[in-house]
């Protein structure tokens, strides 16, 4: 899993964090440890009935086992629950104000595929008229028109000063495209340019040499955003933008600039997928990242699946795949901590114990001959 996410264009999309993503209960695991830590404690659980029937194992070997691995997991849940989150308790402030949210997913055919752009647009604008939402989230691309100098007008025209609206699109800058998220108000428009573009569907790696590809990916290339992946919603809270597939780049989301956020907004575009299982993967791989992050999370795709889950990645809306559906829900911001900083330094931990023990039995079965 860490090379995959690391080196082979780091494409963490099949974890062993998965298996627990049905049960709440398991969320524990990743609020502490992290997505990789909990892969490693998915993978000894299976294999439990090893340790206890094989009769190779010795004492002093099960010692270690504890010593190196039990020890520094019981350590980090004393630490994470009761001396880190104890920090600046006096000076957090306890957020109360819910904010009224509202979810479009539209079930719109590929924006290349959109028979008639108007009527699109002129659907998206209708949602927003009839909403009473404060927050109204539409997904990924939904916004027809290529958009040039952050020129929403017909958005920002029929919005009230209290209304904000969220559309993924493509953004046109110096001959440079971007898939982007906007925030919209009645009076500015704000947006982040996506990071992590997906290789052969946003952009043709070795193009030059590649070439004969480019009816796959098109004959354009998307950029990579610069931006730092932090939104502010208004004077009290901001959100973590995060477009498409980046969700499972469990290491790249978070960082210094957005730590704190109070809520993280997931819009997606999986219509390629068809009925097939890859929406499904997607949608629970979401699900890891808002326990793991302790933040809730919003989910809003284009076909589906749609849904808002809880810090502890629990699933307390969702909508079903290739509907046209709308999901309404008062959201409640925390600023509760979390433990990235953590998950971090147990995760070189636990590398550098594995290579220490690769190269101990290197040695030990060198001995044997």
């Amino acid at each position: 899993e860490y090379v995959i996410s690391i080196f082979i264009y780091g494409f963490p999309w099949v974890t062993f964090s998965l298996i627990i993503s049905g049960n709440e209960f398991f969320s524990y695991s990743l609020k502490n440890f992290g997505t990789l830590v909990t892969s490693y404690i998915v993978i000894q659980i299976f294999c439990i009935p090893y340790i206890i029937l094989s009769k190779q194992l010795k004492k002093i070997e099960n010692f270690y086992f504890l010593l190196l691995f039990a020890t520094p997991l019981i350590l980090v849940l004393i630490l994470n629950n009761f001396i880190f989150t104890n920090n600046d308790k006096e000076n957090k402030i306890s957020l109360k104000k819910s904010i009224s949210v509202e979810i479009f997913q539209k079930n719109f055919e590929t924006i290349n595929k959109i028979n008639s752009p108007s009527l699109a647009l002129e659907k998206i604008l209708k949602n927003i008229k009839n909403s009473k939402a404060n927050l109204q989230i539409f997904a990924e691309n939904n916004y027809p028109f290529l958009i040039k100098d952050l020129k929403l007008d017909e958005i920002q025209s029929i919005l009230d000063v209290d209304k904000i609206v969220i559309i993924g699109g493509t953004r046109l800058e110096k001959d440079k495209y971007f898939n982007s998220l906007f925030n919209i108000t009645s009076s500015n428009v704000d947006h982040f340019d996506k990071k992590i573009l997906v290789p052969f569907g946003e952009f043709l790696p070795l193009r030059n040499i590649l070439y004969f590809l480019k009816n796959i990916s098109g004959p354009n290339d998307f950029t990579e955003g610069v931006k730092n992946r932090i939104i502010k919603l208004d004077s009290e809270y901001k959100y973590i933008p995060v477009i498409c597939y980046e969700i499972i780049f469990y290491w790249k989301i978070i960082n210094e600039y957005n730590f704190d956020s109070n809520f993280i907004i997931n819009i997606t575009n999986d219509i390629w997928f068809g009925n097939l299982l890859g929406p499904y993967q997607h949608f629970y791989i979401t699900k890891l990242r808002a326990a793991e992050y302790n933040k809730p999370l919003i989910r809003v795709s284009n076909n589906g699946i749609s849904g808002v889950f809880d810090q502890n990645g629990k699933i307390l809306l969702s909508t079903n795949l290739n509907q046209e559906q709308n999901l309404y829900f008062n959201l409640i911001p925390n600023n509760e901590d979390n433990f990235i900083r953590s998950h971090f330094l147990l995760k070189i931990y636990l590398i550098t114990i594995l290579t220490f023990i690769i190269f101990l039995n290197l040695i030990k079965k060198n001995e044997y001959y």
